[in-house]
Order: structure tokens, then sequence, then C-alpha cells
């Protein structure tokens, strides 16, 4: 999906061009694409100067009307982004693209499919939050930003601190103790996770165990948080509190996941 960024914001970036003109496939076979990078070099010419006007020579026509379709498309929404929202114009062209459909065909586990297709959405809430941040909002400054950002990231990598905060997950907590620890995302829906709410019954019982197991892991002090709206494809949502949160505090058969209530402050439980 940043390939595409990157295609939308310069053609011309072969590389870019190169990971998505069959992804998902469109009927580009890897043959069309060497005949053409083959030609683009003899030409001297980038292959997005070579395929724009019209496929090159030698190039068989189911595979044409393919490649003017991409070029289409890649066209279309070049033209939306200098003009629209760019988190509105991304969600439109994820859509049209079916990348969705795509990771459902390439990974049959239905975790996998959410975890990547969560990635997917983080771009979008990236896309929403910088075009916010920003008084003229352009694709080339969003994807600078992120490059900065991931080498910055990568100069900082390095040998962890004493003194640090710790990010793992419930399961990777089990066996362990921490003097603090912050609970945070306890929505309806993040957890429980939001298939298990689905599934209910002994998902959600195995959901609680894990609830129990971060709980049990504070030593001195426990904070559970939880956001009053989270991004979710570049718009805020409103979210409702976790059943934990209810159930930890004794109020679950008065207020519940179906009577949700909005937490008026942080609270911070002591382990006793």
């Amino acid at each position: 999906m940043l390939a595409y960024l990157q295609l939308l914001d310069l053609p011309q970036q072969e590389v870019a061009l190169l990971r998505v003109i069959n992804n998902p496939p469109r009927g580009i076979g890897k043959a069309t694409v060497e005949s053409l990078l083959a030609q683009a070099v003899e030409a001297g010419r980038p292959l997005w100067d070579l395929i724009c006007p019209g496929p090159a020579v030698g190039v068989p026509e189911k595979s044409q009307q393919a490649i003017r379709t991409f070029v289409q498309l890649i066209e279309k929404y070049r033209q939306r982004v200098g003009d629209g929202d760019l988190a509105e114009v991304f969600r439109d062209f994820v859509k049209e693209v079916g990348y969705h459909q795509e990771l459902c065909r390439l990974y049959p586990d239905e975790g996998e499919q959410e975890s990547r297709w969560a990635a997917v959405e983080e771009i979008v809430n990236a896309l929403a939050s910088y075009a916010t941040a920003k008084r003229k909002p352009t694709l080339s400054g969003f994807l600078e930003e992120i490059a900065l950002n991931a080498r910055d990231k990568e100069e900082n990598t390095g040998d962890r601190k004493s003194n640090a905060i710790v990010l793992m997950t419930m399961h990777s907590a089990k066996g362990l103790e921490f003097p603090q620890v912050y609970m945070v995302g306890m929505e309806e829906g993040l957890f429980p996770h939001h298939r298990s709410i689905k599934e209910d019954g002994a998902a959600i019982d195995e959901e609680r165990r894990l609830c129990y197991v971060g709980v049990t892991r504070a030593q001195d002090r426990l904070s559970l948080s939880m956001a009053l709206t989270r991004m979710k494809w570049g718009k805020p949502r409103e979210t409702h509190p976790s059943r934990f949160l209810f159930e930890l505090t004794g109020v679950a058969e008065q207020v519940g996941p179906d009577k949700p209530q909005k937490p008026r402050r942080r609270a911070t439980a002591r382990r006793r």
C-alpha cells in the first residue's frame, strides 16, 4: 500500500511500480513485465513513460488491456490526490484496488487477515493525522515524514535502558511481574476482541482469563485505561468501555456492554 502511495505521488518510481503492477493480480504476468523492462532499458526511459501512452510492442492483447486499466486507475487517483482529502482518497483507492479481498485470498487464517488489514488501516489513520496537523498537506510530504520517522527509529534502536517502559502482549507477560503495570485499550472490540465477542462463550472466557493474567502482573500499582474515541479509517469513532472494566469494579450487572457508560475520569487501582 505504501508502494501504491509512492506511485500515486511519482509514477516514475520504478521499484514501487514493479511491486504493485500485478498486485493484486490483474493479468500482467512476469513475462510481460520482463519484456516491458527490457524495452524500457533499451529505450533509456522509465517504465511508466513506456506504458503510460499505451503498452509497448510485443505485449499480448489481454495484457495490453490490463495495463491500460492499471494506468487509468493510477491517473484517476493521482488527479484526486491533488484535489481532495488524502485519507478519503486512499480509502476509496484501497476499496477499488480490492486489496482486502486479496488479503483474504492469500491468508486463510482470519487472525492473519485482520492483522494485515489493521496495518492498512493505520496508513489511513496516519494520513488523516498528517492532514490535520499540516496547513498544506501533500502526499509527497506524508511520504517524506514516514521515511524520516523510519530512519529515526533505526538510529534510535539499541540496548534497552534499565529504567524504561516495556511494551508486550498479555501472552508474553505470563510468569512475569512488574512494580507498575498499565493495561491500555480496555474497550469492547479490543479487549475483549471483537472476534471473541462474535463467538461468545469459551472465547470470551479465554479473553477474561487473559485479562486476569494482565491484572496479576502488577506488584504495586495497576492502571487501566481506554480511549474515549479511536481513529478508524481516518475518522474518530466513539468507543465503549470493556465489559471487564465493569466486572472488575463490581457493576457488571448494573452497567454492561449492552448499556455502556463512559468513564468520567481516569481511575487507578492498587493491587491488594
